[in-house]
């Protein structure tokens, strides 16, 4: 009676661990697909452009600070 018990056990945990796995790989193997990985990369890469964008912007608004304060510490004439 024990073992009959014990089979049913390892057969239930081996029944839910194949099952858990293959949802497992289902999901990597739809994450993983062309149309997926390019949707994700052009998201990406979309994102990527608009901070650079912005960081560049941000860059010359600095530089033309900067560049007041110098000349005004050396008396030059502002542009």
């Amino acid at each position: 009676m024990r073992r009959l018990f014990w089979a049913i056990v390892g057969i239930g945990i081996g029944v839910v661990i194949g099952i858990e796995a293959v949802r497992w790989m289902n999901r990597t193997k739809e994450r993983f697909a062309p149309p997926n990985l390019a949707r994700d990369a052009a998201g990406y890469f979309q994102g990527l452009g608009d901070r650079l964008k912005s960081a560049i912007s941000e860059g010359r608004q600095e530089m033309a600070e900067a560049e007041i304060t110098i000349r005004a510490d050396l008396g030059l004439p502002s542009r």
